[in-house]
């Protein structure tokens, strides 16, 4: 079993995981007809950025975005479409990832959406990389929404559908991060 086990991580590490990558979770059944939906996506190159998009895209009421570093312009500008079809975005990034000079977070004030930037609840970063859209789906994961992060570096994006749990605990966390952050800006 120890020698499997050694083989199969032998070959995940050489063959590499680029590609999206659909994982059902076991059934959870809130309803007769709906169960928990995840699907993973890695970069470098895996479709991460494509993704979000699509998700913002087809968001109609709701976008909270708590993001540690947000350099995206494709990302930004999905949030602003959505912003500007009548979506209330609100986002919130790392205090002081928000003083890069490539932090879209300007971009995003000038359009009209809610910008907060804070520090680590601990003193330390707001490393959080989550949203919530329409109060219903969730993307989560390491994947900055950087052009680092789609093209070079190695990070991962998962995407939650049909666990109202889940994503109403999201969702406590952003509006408790929210109103700290309101409370600094």
């Amino acid at each position: 079993m120890r020698l499997l086990t050694l083989i199969l991580t032998g070959l995940l590490l050489f063959t590499g995981c680029q590609k999206k990558e659909e994982v059902k979770s076991p059934p959870v059944t809130t309803t007769a007809s709906q169960q928990i939906e995840t699907q993973a996506y890695f970069s470098p190159r895996g479709g991460c950025t494509d993704a979000i998009v699509e998700l913002i895209n087809n968001s109609n009421k709701t976008i909270d975005v708590a993001i540690y570093s947000f350099t995206s312009k494709k990302i930004a500008k999905a949030l602003i479409d959505a912003h500007n079809r009548g979506v209330k975005v609100r986002v919130i990034i790392d205090y002081g990832n928000g003083k890069s000079r490539y932090c879209v977070g300007p971009l995003l004030e000038e359009a009209g959406i809610e910008v907060r930037y804070k520090k680590g609840s601990g003193g330390g970063l707001m490393h959080h990389k989550y949203a919530i859209y329409d109060g219903k789906i969730l993307s989560t994961g390491s994947f900055n929404w950087t052009g680092s992060a789609e093209k070079r570096n190695d990070e991962n994006l998962v995407i939650i559908r049909n666990d109202p749990k889940l994503v109403e605990a999201f969702q406590k966390n952003f509006n408790k991060l929210w109103k700290l952050a309101g409370l600094t800006n």
